[in-house]
């Protein structure tokens, strides 16, 4: 299988190692994350396929991540746009995955209390039929040194379709020791999707899940 390349830089960040990367009932659900700090905490998903062997990805359309803002070039052509030390407005407004089945509401750089900072929408119906399962992360980008445990009030909350809160994880308590987390997965299954929790913490950047599921 082809390899690809992922810049995992935002504007203004030292140059890091880049990886390479060997790549129907309508339901929907709602990621979202609030922290206060001046740590760049960020949501990611992964639109990944598992034959029972682990969730996999082979593409960069199925990653939606702040690293990989998919955005039309001048032909209008949809293109992968990695952060490059330029001016970054990759991450600037709510951005998707070219099926439309996972939004982002654009990187949020510090915490604010007043707001909820970063969410992803999930749209089941718009699922390709090749994707059975949607790993979900929150990671710390900057400090690089820094875990849950410099973030104040860190919190994620996961909702159904009806706004009804199915899962939630407070950053900042459970998973101290870890700059990341795996909150778990929505799964494709006979009745439809539905949410399995997972609350694993984990210390590297998205690289380290990327090698994981790839």
């Amino acid at each position: 299988m082809a390899t690809m390349t992922l810049n995992l830089q935002k504007a203004g960040d030292a140059p890091k190692p880049k990886l390479q990367l060997s790549l129907n009932k309508e339901a929907r659900f709602k990621i979202e994350l609030e922290w206060d700090s001046e740590a760049d905490l960020d949501t990611h998903a992964l639109l990944a396929f598992n034959d029972g062997n682990g969730a996999k990805v082979s593409a960069f359309e199925q990653i939606l991540s702040t690293y990989n803002v998919k955005r039309p070039d001048n032909q209008g052509v949809l293109v992968a746009r990695n952060p490059d030390g330029s001016p970054n407005e990759q991450g600037k407004g709510w951005f998707e995955t070219p099926c439309g089945t996972l939004r982002h509401s654009g990187d949020s750089r510090r915490g604010d209390l007043t707001q909820i900072d970063e969410v992803i929408d999930f749209d089941g119906s718009r699922c390709p039929n090749d994707r059975n399962e949607i790993p979900l992360f929150v990671l710390i980008h900057s400090p690089a040194n820094a875990t849950f445990a410099d973030v104040k009030s860190g919190l994620i909350r996961i909702k159904d379709q009806m706004d009804k809160e199915i899962g939630s994880y407070r950053l900042s308590d459970e998973f101290k020791a870890f700059k990341g987390i795996q909150l778990g997965s929505i799964l494709r299954s006979a009745n439809g999707w539905e949410f399995a929790a997972a609350g694993t913490g984990f210390n590297g950047d998205f690289n380290t899940v990327l090698a994981h599921f790839s």
